[in-house]
């Protein structure tokens, strides 16, 4: 059931509907306030290859010195460029985040993944899972807890998060290569406006009298989604077809579909005013994993657009959050913090602590 209300649809401003592609990128960047923690001496490791596609497959570490922290936690990063580019850990979100984690004593790694453009899907989920094993093989040498993995990132890398969470019961995706014994999993995952249920994106926009931004239709052969499915019968990139047409192969890129029984706690979170990706796109993973009874919070933000600035800190927003024992609570009040979005890492990473998985 949508959670969506529509005396709500009065906050979309009509100017959103209009952004270009190039202001639409600019409204995902990531802005911070100065880090209430302390600041630490911070080692960057750059270019580190996890797989054999350069630069897709390269990340960057950010290791604080934190005195007297044997093992520290991790946070993954993965910044959102619509599936178009195969070097987002050097973008300004990825840096922003390593600069707020990093002061609050975490490790932090910006991951990149091989574009649409450079290899369709399951490519992208592979090198997502491919970089939590390295990471997880070579934690010992850059002193960083194997068992205390979290996953974050927007839009594009929001999927990315959705899809590590999802995924992370199963050792071995189809097709899959380099498993070798090493676990993908993560233990928490905090997914901004992910894309996952491509399928029903324009119809619930339209539904819904959603802005329309750059992106749409997302059941275009060129759209986003078209760039990344590839549809049986096609000639990559001369002649695609919509996602429409091979709906078997676009639900396996669903995060979703991964879904059976326990999974990995997830705090989804979305704009109201996003002009790109529909809320429901959240609202379905929440729901999907609710209801096989695990934990997850949805928080849904009426002025947000593409934007996790416009998230954080807001001036108004509505969390539900559904517990182990399956009781859902609501609450209208701010958007969150870094400190609550930090807060909800620690307690579950707290929890992962020595479990191995």
């Amino acid at each position: 059931m949508s959670k969506f209300r529509p005396h709500e649809r009065s906050l979309f401003s009509p100017a959103l509907a209009s952004l270009g592609l190039a202001a639409a990128l600019i409204l995902t960047l990531v802005t911070t306030a100065e880090a209430a923690t302390p600041d630490y001496e911070v080692t960057e490791v750059e270019n580190l290859a996890y797989g054999p596609a350069v630069p897709g497959n390269l990340l960057d570490l950010y290791l604080p010195d934190v005195p007297g922290e044997a093992d520290l936690p991790l946070l993954i990063w993965h910044s959102g460029s619509a599936w178009f580019s195969n070097s987002a850990k050097d973008s300004p979100s990825a840096v922003a985040i390593a600069e707020e984690f990093t002061a609050r004593g975490y490790a932090v790694a910006t991951i990149s993944i091989r574009s649409s453009f450079d290899a369709r899907f399951p490519a992208q989920g592979h090198d997502v899972r491919a970089a939590v094993r390295w990471l997880r093989e070579n934690a010992a040498e850059y002193g960083i807890d194997p068992n205390r993995f979290a996953f974050m990132g927007n839009s594009s890398g929001g999927w990315a998060t959705a899809f590590a969470a999802t995924t992370s019961d199963i050792m071995e995706l189809p097709g899959e290569e380099g498993v070798a014994g090493t676990s993908s999993a993560v233990q928490v995952a905090v997914p901004f406006f992910p894309p996952t249920d491509f399928l029903s994106m324009d119809v619930f926009a339209a539904e819904n009298n959603l802005p329309q931004g750059f992106a749409y239709p997302h059941d275009a052969p060129t759209s986003p989604e078209g760039f990344l499915i590839e549809c049986p019968g096609e000639i990559f990139p001369v002649v695609l077809l919509s996602i429409q047409d091979c709906p078997e192969e676009t639900e396996a890129a669903d995060p979703s579909s991964y879904i059976e029984g326990a999974e990995i706690p997830m705090w989804v979170l979305h704009g109201l005013a996003d002009p790109l990706l529909p809320f429901n796109q959240s609202e379905l993973v929440y729901d999907a994993t609710t209801a096989e009874g695990n934990e997850a919070r949805y928080t849904l933000v009426p002025s947000a657009g593409h934007s996790v600035g416009d998230i954080i800190d807001a001036a108004a927003a509505t969390t539900w959050s559904t517990n182990r024992g399956g009781n859902e609570t609501v609450v209208e009040g701010t958007g969150p913090s870094w400190d609550d979005i930090e807060h909800f890492l620690h307690v579950n990473l707290s929890r992962a602590r020595g479990t191995g998985r």
